[in-house]
């Protein structure tokens, strides 16, 4: 049987298990500010730039780890995104992550699969919008798009580390199953993917 990708036309049209590969993510470490060396006013004069203070944009390991999700590959994230835990604007953070991911989009996922589009949506949600270029199956209704393919394709996507990591993080996710044709877009189905849902799809 072809190993296909979790997002994979084949999966929806064919009704067939994907594989994908689990992404690793690595724990980004922090030097701690008390083992750092005093900077003098004459280390400052002999070396202006260490007076710069480091920029870190904290949406940059989020937008690996959502391309991550979105395309079930493994992205060599820096670290685990945290500051979602705490952070008092998470939507906003996610909502840099999703644009800084949309400009490197449209990703082809595999032969039948398009990346298209991130959204972020009030309540630390994220929406995926997917192409499925070479459909071909039945255009099934909503309702039995959900009851024929939204399980095993939860059991798929909730493999993923990115997308555990993420879930844990209290972000939950919906992905957008789309084709185009000359009368225009045509929604296919959507798959729903939070910690209990993934919970249940693993068991």
């Amino acid at each position: 049987m072809r190993t296909i990708s979790n997002h994979t036309t084949a999966s929806i049209a064919r009704g067939t298990s994907a594989s994908i590969g689990i992404a690793t993510a690595t724990w980004l470490l922090w030097a701690s500010s008390a083992c750092a060396a005093p900077v003098t006013a004459r280390t400052v004069a002999a070396h202006p730039a260490a007076s710069a203070a480091v920029v870190v944009d904290e949406a940059d390991s989020l937008t690996r780890m959502l391309r991550g999700a979105a395309t079930g590959q493994n992205t060599g994230a820096a670290g685990v995104p945290e500051f979602l835990r705490s952070s008092r604007r998470p939507d906003t953070v996610l909502a840099r992550a999703c644009r800084q991911l949309n400009d490197a989009l449209p990703i082809e996922i595999d032969k039948e699969t398009r990346l298209r589009r991130c959204q972020a949506v009030p309540g630390k949600h994220i929406l995926f919008q997917l192409e499925l270029t070479n459909y071909s199956g039945p255009m099934l209704d909503l309702a039995s798009f959900e009851v024929s393919y939204a399980a095993p394709l939860q059991r798929n996507i909730c493999a993923n580390r990115d997308v555990e990591i993420l879930t844990k993080l209290g972000v939950s996710m919906m992905f957008r199953y789309m084709t185009r044709k000359a009368r225009g877009e045509r929604r296919v189905g959507d798959v729903y993917i939070n910690g209990p849902i993934c919970t249940a799809a693993l068991r």
